[in-house]
């Protein structure tokens, strides 16, 4: 980015729960880049102290566009994770409510991608958080452990035919099965506490539970990416589920691909990029 791109350009930042918003506003930083950050109340819960910032609840649209104008914002990047994307408990504005009064498609994806369309009518430019740091993935066709075949291949698919049909739901990225059986599906709690809430469930004398997680069909990728990190991997470790299969090129990588291979083949996980048919 040039100097004078620099000067006349400002980001804010509305930023939700986990270390990327943070990450990401350092590295404008670093860039020379002004930061505005916008914490959602309740829900951000990095320390932004060192950037100018404001706390607002995820409901307060209006609110959010105008201080994001008096700050001289001219991009915004919707960053971190929503642990409850119902906007009825958090004073919703008329703004917001307009959003949820599309009741029928009140999934994780709409909502993000109606609160970008706001701001872009608003007159911001709404930026994709991979633009400023871009993540890794697993290519397709990647596989780190033994091929899949028999009940672990059956199983695989399963999972990701029952991923293809539930997307017209917008419900959730992640799945568990296990010897034809859904021990979990993900929903308003989040993947790491799907997998612990199925850990009780899997039965060590069946065959390997599998962990499945994929972005949704036809969804958009720009802010509701589907994430895998360490802490993820952890978590499988501890509900004793050893193959965990991610979306080629679409699920993103909390860390590089040689971490993330490094903590799978030490918790003992096998690791598959997967695709939807066709």
């Amino acid at each position: 980015m040039s100097d004078l791109a620099k000067l006349s350009c400002k980001y804010g930042l509305i930023c939700g729960a986990g270390t990327e918003p943070l990450t990401i506003a350092k590295i404008l930083s670093n860039r020379d880049i002004s930061v505005f950050i916008i914490k959602l109340y309740g829900e951000a819960d990095a320390d932004y102290s060192e950037f100018e910032h404001i706390d607002l609840k995820i409901g307060q649209l209006e609110k959010m566009s105008k201080y994001l104008a008096d700050a001289g914002c001219t991009e915004i990047i919707l960053s971190g994770k929503i642990r409850n994307l119902s906007l009825f408990k958090v004073n919703p504005d008329f703004s917001a409510l307009k959003i949820l009064a599309q009741h029928i498609k009140l999934g994780d994806n709409f909502l993000l991608e109606s609160v970008s369309k706001f701001f872009e009518e608003k007159g911001f430019i709404v930026v994709p958080q991979d633009k400023i740091r871009p993540r890794e993935c697993l290519p397709a066709g990647y596989v780190l452990g033994p091929i899949p075949e028999g009940r672990i291949a059956d199983d695989i698919q399963i999972g990701i035919s029952y991923m293809a049909q539930s997307s017209q739901f917008d419900i959730g990225q992640a799945v568990i099965v296990q010897s034809g059986r859904f021990i979990a599906i993900e929903a308003t709690e989040g993947t790491d506490a799907m997998i612990k809430r199925a850990s009780g469930m899997i039965n060590p004398d069946n065959s390997p539970a599998i962990f499945i997680k994929m972005a949704k069909l036809y969804q958009s990728l720009e802010h509701d990416l589907p994430v895998f990190g360490l802490d993820t991997i952890k978590m499988l470790q501890a509900s004793n589920i050893k193959i965990a299969c991610l979306h080629a090129e679409n699920c993103k990588l909390s860390v590089g691909l040689n971490d993330i291979e490094s903590a799978a083949m030490q918790a003992g996980i096998s690791l598959y990029a997967v695709d939807y048919e066709g």
